[in-house]
């Protein structure tokens, strides 16, 4: 293998010194065959303890991925290069002991032990460091509901997720209600006295929304006051010291008896009260302050936004605590007394209660650190960025698809910094708990008159995530991957909907963006408030998850990052959701309700195209979701889907012309569906299977390819056929694009010109048209730039690889059936042996309780 660089990045002007990092690196296929041949070297050659865990191999056997961590030093504002490389015997290092119990787990990670309460949430029933006593059995995690009832969690499940000689983790179930499920997921650090904390809150309930709104106040929410960790200290706590933010003068308790606290009850922001926080009464559920530092009834200090680190001294030992994103994603709470330290994730004491809305889910952080040092927590305002160097993303052969350096990309052309994507979360202070890390969707608010604030959240649509990702690697710009970061925390807890007791077509979906032109009113990030009633008619919009808003690719890649398991749940789970939704649900009253619908599409649509899916962006993001959901897997039943689902929606020998693709505001996504072949077809290339399903994709994608060059034109040449003619049509003219530079890639040489030049057409009259509007810095547009921009390279670059193989001659089977009486009694005869084989009467009557009862 090459020597793989890995570059550590100091941001905040602050020396680290052996600093815990995670990051992981790809590798080409059959480059790495046995992680236990490398090892890890820093700046100055000397070989660097490290944890290495493969996420994913290519088909020969060979790592694709490999998540790597250890531990960084890097100086004040520098960067200091790490490097895999062939090794003998790795260094020998401290590993983390876990002891299995029924009452309680032992973690000994040489410099403190943690003893883990196996039945109830505390999460510690004691803890030992620097030779003495930290904590009791006293602490606890309690959730306060509105009522002021107390709850506390019961552990249902202790599963060991990661163990290795630096890193272990544990995941802890259960619940506080049947409503409030919990998941707590500790991780512990060799030779360190740190913990990092990750509580997810969940509500498993289906949400009521009557009539399609998803508002707050829904029957499915529940309301609660508080969620609060206490610590509870084995003595008596010497002093207690708070630091505000990053270079701000410690404050201490005013005297031994008093309590010091901190408490962020908004962002701080010049738009801090904004409709944006509104609660189910239409009450602003935050404050016009921002934090407020009180100790024995005095206030000590205010401001605007603080990232707080407590710390208490304990004997020879101390306490530190650190809750990330503490104004981010306000309200946050810490307090100290004499004996005790209270870590608020949800204080009480706000304006109104929380509201946890049905299928939502909220994962709050908090890092502790029980060493003979308060205060060792700085750098966890500013951590560490760590990534492979950007030649070995370009050289792995994971991404076709990456933009290239910093300045030379479409993107640049109207986005000159990341910094403009943050900055537009203050326009409608797109903070708080529920919110932080959803783009602002500016591009709605264009049509906006009057001072207040437009509220439209983005919800990740086109897969923002995934370009934020493919910019980070390309140009290592740290701004880029904490965009991504903050994106993909907010979408797997808010965006999907987290439960199994809606409408099958629902459960576990993604809910799309807010919708268009249109204020996100108490619908939060559900898409449809009661206030659209009042400018839209209510015949189209309202339900819920829909598979044409089904997004994967960001959260593999932030699997592949990170290593956490709930971003591979969540592409698994959507992969899931997408192919329910996209084939409806298998019941025989389901199938009944769609044959309504043939019948009535025969009595008016009699002789078009009848595909068994259809040619637009749902069935496109289901596919390349199957995709993803196989790259993790492995499981083929993904394949066989996905090739299923192309075979019932496209066909080399279609009536191109019959299905009206030239009409813009029905058809404009076949191109995605088409963009998701040519993914299909590089899969099926990586795994060397050229067989018929292979055939009928190429020759599929290379027919429509050529319809595209002889009949395809610029949108905004016939802008009478658009309803807003705006910069979001020019952006999408880059599919466009995208597939006829696929086309070329999988045709023969002599077809290969024809693709490119028209290629090249429609890219030149993209970028003049994206260049005459002033909007096209939008977040549409840019977020269109981040995942099709590429193109604009990879054009001028040309195709001069040799033609890929090509496959057998094989039957292709008949095109694309048309709308006759005898298609749908074949297609309800083939949904009925479905349903009938998969049905139940348990099954049955819950699809019509969904349906009756919402």
């Amino acid at each position: 293998m090459s020597v793989k660089e890995i570059v550590i990045k100091e941001i905040a002007g602050i020396t680290r010194s052996d600093e815990p990092v995670r990051v992981s690196v790809p590798f080409a296929k059959g480059e790495l065959a046995d992680p236990r041949g490398i090892g890890l070297f820093a700046p100055d050659g000397n070989p660097v303890a490290v944890q290495l865990e493969p996420l994913s191999r290519w088909n020969d056997g060979s790592v694709q991925w490999l998540l790597c961590d250890f531990a960084a030093s890097a100086t004040p504002g520098g960067e200091a290069v790490y490097r895999l490389a062939p090794a003998t015997e790795p260094p020998a290092s401290q590993a983390v002991q876990l002891l299995p119990g029924k009452e309680c787990w032992r973690i000994d990670t040489g410099k403190a032990i943690f003893g883990v309460d196996a039945a109830k949430l505390r999460p510690f029933l004691w803890l030992q460091s620097c030779g003495s006593e930290i904590l009791t059995p006293e602490s606890l995690c309690l959730l306060t509901l509105a009522d002021g009832t107390p709850l506390t969690g019961k552990v249902d499940q202790v599963v060991t997720e990661c163990v290795g000689p630096l890193r272990a983790a544990l995941l802890l179930k259960g619940s506080f209600a049947p409503f409030a499920h919990f998941a707590l997921r500790l991780t512990f650090f060799a030779g360190k006295s740190l913990c990092c904390c990750d509580l997810t809150l969940h509500n498993p309930r289906a949400a009521q929304h009557p009539g399609g709104i998803w508002d707050l106040g829904d029957p499915g929410s529940f309301s609660f006051d508080e969620l609060a960790f206490t610590l509870s200290f084995a003595g008596e706590a010497a002093g207690a010291s708070l630091v505000t933010e990053a270079g701000a003068t410690p404050l201490g308790r005013c005297s031994a008896a008093a309590t010091l606290s901190i408490r962020q009850e908004s962002s701080g922001g010049k738009r801090r009260l904004s409709p944006n926080h509104l609660t189910a009464g239409g009450k602003l559920g935050c404050t016009g302050t921002g934090y407020r530092v009180n100790c024995g009834g005095q206030t000590l200090a205010t401001g605007e936004r603080a990232l707080p680190i407590f710390s208490c001294s304990l004997g020879q030992a101390a306490v530190a605590a650190f809750i990330p994103s503490f104004w981010q994603e306000f309200p946050k709470a810490m307090e100290c007394s004499s004996r005790a330290l209270k870590l608020s994730f949800f204080p009480s004491g706000m304006p109104a209660p929380y509201e946890l809305q049905g299928g939502e889910k909220k994962t709050s952080s908090l890092w502790l650190d029980f060493g003979s040092q308060g205060g060792g927590l700085e750098w966890l305002r500013s951590p560490l960025v760590a990534l492979a160097a950007p030649s070995a993303y370009r050289a792995c052969g994971l991404f076709p698809d990456l933009p290239p350096a910093q300045g030379e990309d479409l993107v640049d052309r109207f986005l000159s910094t990341p910094e403009l994507l943050f900055e537009r979360r203050e326009a409608i202070d797109e903070y708080g708990w529920r919110n932080f890390g959803d783009l602002y969707a500016d591009h709605e608010a264009v049509y906006h008159a009057g001072e207040e604030p437009f509220v439209s959240h983005y919800n990740n649509q086109y897969d923002v995530l995934a370009g934020l990702y493919r910019k980070f690697f390309a140009t290592g710009d740290a701004r880029w991957g904490e965009l991504a970061w903050d994106l993909s925390r907010h979408l797997v807890d808010i965006d999907i909907y987290h439960t199994d007791e809606d409408r099958e077509e629902y459960n576990g979906g993604l809910f799309w963006h807010t919708d268009h032109y249109i204020t996100a009113g108490l619908a939060t990030h559900r898409s449809f408030s009661a206030v659209h009633l009042g400018g839209k008619d209510p015949r189209f919009f309202g339900g819920g998850p829909g598979a044409q808003h089904c997004y994967t690719n960001g959260l593999l890649l932030a699997y592949y990052l990170s290593g956490n398991p709930m971003y591979r749940d969540a592409v698994i789970s959507l992969a899931e959701w997408g192919c329910l939704a996209l084939t409806g649900p298998q019941t025989l009253l389901a199938v009944a309700q769609k044959g309504m619908r043939y019948l009535s599409m025969l009595r008016s649509r009699k002789g078009s195209v009848f595909p068994e899916y259809p040619l637009t962006r749902g069935t496109g993001n289901v596919v390349s979701a199957t995709l993803d959901a196989f790259q993790l897997t492995g499981d083929r039943k993904y394949l066989v889907r996905t090739e299923s689902f192309l075979a019932g929606t496209l066909h080399p020998q279609d009536d191109i012309e019959a299905r009206n693709l030239l009409t813009p505001e029905t058809a404009w996504s076949y191109t995605v569906l088409l963009v998701a072949v040519a993914k299909y077809l590089d899969k099926k290339r990586e795994l060397e299977e050229y067989d018929a399903a292979y055939s009928l994709a190429r020759e599929s994608l290379l027919a429509y390819a050529r319809w595209m060059v002889l009949w395809e034109f610029p949108y905004l040449e016939r802008p009478e056929l658009l309803e807003y003619p705006n910069e979001t049509w020019a952006a999408q003219e880059l599919r466009k694009c995208v597939v006829l530079y696929h086309a070329a890639r999988y045709a023969l040489r002599e077809e290969r010109g024809s693709f490119l030049e028209k290629g090249h057409n429609l890219l030149e009259r993209a970028c003049a048209d994206l260049e005459r509007f002033p909007t096209s810095s939008c977040t549409r547009p840019v977020a269109l730039m981040l995942q099709t921009g590429w193109v604009a390279a990879a054009l001028e670059q040309g195709v001069t690889s040799d033609p890929h193989p090509l496959p057998p001659r094989c039957a292709l089977g008949p095109p694309t059936r048309k709308l006759t009486g005898a298609a749908v009694v074949r297609r309800l005869g083939k949904e009925f042996a479905l349903a009938l084989s998969g049905t139940s009467l348990n099954r049955e009557l819950a699809w019509l309780k969904a349906r009756l009862h919402r």
